[in-house]
């Protein structure tokens, strides 16, 4: 069996999709089959100001808060060596990790490294090696913490993980999730060449940058790079990109193995360097969490979701949409107004409503404090006003369109929850004492996503296992693995939209103005299929959470773990490493000239 090292930001606790992924994944039963060992390794400020509530217990330091384990002596002595010569703190222990239904859990271990005060002298000449082995200026990102942070946490994290290890990495590999860990990944390859390496892609920053700056590429980008002259102008572009993550991601070919999310990714990260074209890459998409629910289980949700909005709106709507995402460009939350707009006069005209109700944040969390008085003073979240604690950041735009909507809509609403968490404590009085998370994914008729750039999109499918009909663009990752698993034979729980300007304009991308024309004549067909979809009574709703959740399984964790993980950790760990031509082993601090390292 295998022992894993993932390096992440998300070690300590989920705080996006790294997150998400890391809970489905470790508690799949093919990963917990194949994987003997799990270590989460991050950076955090230590010491914690309090103990997450899933540590479960604490090796190192013997002072730290919380439960505390036995440590053998060897591996005391290492973390206090490691600590005094490089200059860190270390919080060394156990968590749980726990999938979204709480059905199943794993144990693993946890790496904390605080590098706010490292000495500067080991990072300094890890920089020198990373700059003779790979061209990386980190003198040029030295002002940014958020590459600065990952550079001087590779050096110490290597050498604990070869305390933990005890030198042997006999079936062991180094996992970068993104660019955070590709540092350590890259020292790897030559201070550790015998642990293997994959750089798992969950998107292509550049990518994402061109979709979110420049909005009149949206249309014409990836219909583009399926040609070769389509290409080669992506090619050139993003070649000259300059920013740190561009720089680490352009490197991380270096790795033995890559592990791509959706197959668009696999084929983008060639616009970023053209070796990763030859670079043994695997398509590990990510997956679901799942559970089968009896249909009143699903209408309980369904109607403590109804009851909830009726207490915010003039109505009780027969329908409920939902989309959970970051406000940001790439989400193109503004593609659901759009729908929501050509869908409101046909359920007008049938005597029918509906609610959108728009779970997106882009500021830290509200204290239920101020929660209340956004409640008491204006009516949030139904009404919003610009500045903290309600609007800030991407909140804004879609804010301010929210408001604009409400006013002209006929027959349907839209709700903006700028919060993180879906329950009392967390969205306010208004909120049923019974009404979680769980229900807005089990009760929602549709969840909308739409973006202009998503490697995958697992909030995009969540309601398909209840009976819930996802809206996505083809430019979803996960489009790819819908169109691997059922073909062209798409349940009526998935209404496919493809957003994208005539062949003619791949030279001369549509202005704004024409973008928004194009977007919203494909946003009248979605609702002239989604108006014929949406269930009219208890059978339909009945067929739709059967044709759901026989799709939902075949795209579940525990599927993706058995069919596309194992498989592709078996192949990146079934040929030992060759060691970089003419170099010697090098751990630590040693300081020596690197030689460019073989895949």
């Amino acid at each position: 069996m295998a022992t894993l090292i993932h390096v992440t930001h998300e070690a300590r606790e989920k705080m996006g999709g790294i997150g998400a992924v890391l809970e489905g994944l470790l508690t799949a039963r093919a990963y917990q089959s194949a994987v003997r060992r799990t270590i989460l390794l991050g950076a955090a400020s230590l010491p914690l100001a309090e103990p997450p509530a899933d540590l479960l217990s604490v090796a190192h330091p013997p002072d730290a808060p919380g439960p505390h384990e036995p440590i053998a002596p060897r591996l005391a002595e290492a973390f206090a060596r490691i600590e005094a010569s490089y200059g860190v703190r270390l919080l060394v222990g156990r968590r749980e990790i726990t999938d979204p239904f709480a059905t199943r859990r794993a144990a693993v271990e946890l790496v904390l490294m605080d590098v706010r005060d490292a000495h500067p002298e080991p990072t300094n000449c890890l920089k020198r090696d990373l700059w003779e082995a790979y061209g990386l200026e980190s003198n040029r990102f030295e002002g940014d913490w958020s590459y600065e942070e990952w550079v001087r946490l590779a050096a110490p994290a290597l050498e604990t993980i070869e305390a933990l290890l005890d030198g042997r990495t006999d079936r062991a590999a180094l996992l970068s999730h993104e660019f955070m860990g590709l540092p350590a990944l890259l020292a790897a390859r030559l201070r550790m060449p015998d642990l293997r390496t994959v750089y798992w892609a969950h998107e292509v920053p550049p990518v994402r940058d061109l979709i979110e700056q420049r909005a009149e590429q949206r249309l014409v980008f990836h219909d583009a790079i399926r040609t070769p002259d389509g290409r080669r102008p992506y090619e050139q572009l993003f070649r000259r990109g300059g920013d740190f993550k561009h720089a680490l991601v352009s490197r991380a070919y270096r790795a033995h193995r890559v592990f791509a999310v959706s197959d668009r990714v696999a084929q983008e990260l060639a616009l970023v360097a053209p070796e990763f074209r030859s670079t043994p890459t695997d398509v590990v998409y990510n997956g679901l969490p799942v559970r089968p629910i009896r249909m009143e289980d699903r209408l309980r949700s369904r109607n403590r979701l109804r009851d909830y909005l009726a207490g915010l709106l003039a109505f009780r709507p027969d329908y409920v949409f939902t989309h959970v995402a970051r406000p940001v460009p790439s989400k193109s939350l503004e593609r659901d107004l759009a729908v929501l707009e050509h869908l409101d006069d046909r359920l007008a005209d049938a005597g029918r409503t509906a609610a959108l109700l728009v779970l997106a944040a882009d500021g830290k969390r509200r204290t239920t404090d101020e929660v209340h008085r956004m409640e008491a003073d204006y009516g949030w979240p139904v009404h919003h006003r610009i500045g903290w604690p309600d609007l800030v950041k991407g909140e804004v735009a879609f804010g301010q369109a929210v408001e604009a909507y409400n006013r002209r809509a006929r027959a349907t609403r839209t709700v903006l929850v700028n919060q993180f968490g879906f329950d009392r404590a967390s969205c306010g009085e208004r909120v049923p004492q019974d009404l979680s998370f769980h229900d807005l994914r089990q009760g929602s008729d549709v969840e909308f996503g739409q973006s202009a750039y998503e490697p995958f999109g697992i909030a995009q499918l969540e309601t398909l296992a209840f009976g819930g009909i996802s809206v996505i663009s083809r430019s979803c990752g996960c489009a790819q693995f819908l169109a691997r698993v059922a073909g062209d034979r798409l349940p009526r729980n998935v209404l496919l939209a493809h957003y994208a300007a005539p062949a003619s304009a791949a030279d001369a991308p549509p202005d704004l103005c024409e973008t928004e024309r194009i977007e919203h004549e494909v946003a009248a067909r979605l609702a002239d299929a989604l108006a014929e979809r949406l269930p009219d009574g208890p059978e339909a709703l009945q067929r739709l959470l059967a044709s759901g959740w026989e799709l939902a399984r075949k795209i579940s964790w525990q599927t993706v773990a058995r069919d596309y993980f194992v498989p592709a950790l078996e192949r990146c760990l079934g040929t030992h490493p060759r060691r970089p031509a003419g170099q010697a082993a090098r751990r630590g601090r040693t300081p020596q000239t690197a030689a460019k390292p073989a895949r």
